[in-house]
């Protein structure tokens, strides 16, 4: 006989894997008609194939789309840790309490404001300085967007930081300079690395802020919404599909260097 506590159970996990399915279901349908033999999205499928992955590496607006990505990504990533170790550390140095949590608070601002308002804010911003769009206006917007997570991550690890050792490097005569690349760097670099990490994957699916500020270049998330226009083509699967897997490369590796962090 099934008791009440064993129902809940039953009735907890039928709902989490329904919550799953429908949260998973369409990425499963995605990278499923990837594989598919036909140009036709419908089941069943009659075979497999990898000639999708093939006819969008072989398009040169896809090519094009996945470089001017990749370079956003690095930028992001790069620009982002930059100015996010240079803010988490000048916050940290202030001695005010108040004044770091409002200066946290306002760093916090773009996770929160919609993105629409980011991105036409942006090129009215880049219109008034008469800058044209282009990729390096996207870029500057991608580091305003990923700068919020990378600062989160970096505090949250100076935070638990023991600057004793940095002290005793300068006690004994090393410049600013030398005991921040022996002694700060070593020691905080996973976490560096995982923001950096974590900044690209929002890049590289990074739509409405790009959109506004490109112009008449082409990221692969600008250019997938104009292929959709036109109807589902099996190869935006294939696309769509390798996105993914970059995507959970660069979110584990992340992951794993915030275990690494904190072991």
């Amino acid at each position: 006989m099934v008791t009440s506590g064993q129902r809940r159970h039953y009735g907890a996990g039928i709902f989490v894997l329904a919550v799953l399915l429908y949260l998973y279901a369409p990425v499963v349908v995605t990278v499923l008609f990837s594989f598919a033999d036909s140009p036709r999205l419908s089941l069943p499928i009659q075979g497999l194939t990898l000639d999708w992955y093939a006819s969008a590496l072989a398009n040169p607006l896809i090519v094009t789309a996945l470089r001017n990505t990749l370079i956003l990504a690095a930028i992001s990533a790069v620009g982002g840790c930059l100015a996010g170790t240079a803010f988490a550390f000048g916050v940290l140095k202030l001695q005010g309490l108040r004044l770091r949590q409002a200066l946290l608070t306002a760093s916090l601002l773009p996770a929160v404001v919609p993105l629409l308002v980011i991105g036409i804010a942006l090129a009215v911003f880049f219109r008034f300085l008469g800058s044209q769009p282009g990729l390096l206006n996207a870029a500057i917007g991608h580091i305003l967007v990923s700068l919020p997570f990378v600062i989160l991550s970096l505090n949250a690890r100076l935070e638990t930081f023991d600057f004793s050792v940095v002290e005793a490097a300068r006690d004994l005569g090393a410049p600013p300079m030398r005991a921040f690349l022996d002694i700060t760097l070593p020691l905080i670099r996973p976490s560096v690395v995982g923001a950096g990490l974590l900044a690209a994957a929002l890049s590289l699916d990074e739509f409405i802020v790009t959109w506004f500020n490109v112009g008449t270049q082409l990221t692969a998330p600008v250019l997938v919404w104009g292929l959709m226009r036109r109807g589902v083509d099996p190869s935006i699967n294939a696309l769509a599909t390798l996105f993914l897997m970059a995507l959970l490369i660069l979110i584990i590796a992340s992951s794993q260097l915030g275990r690494r962090k904190s072991a």
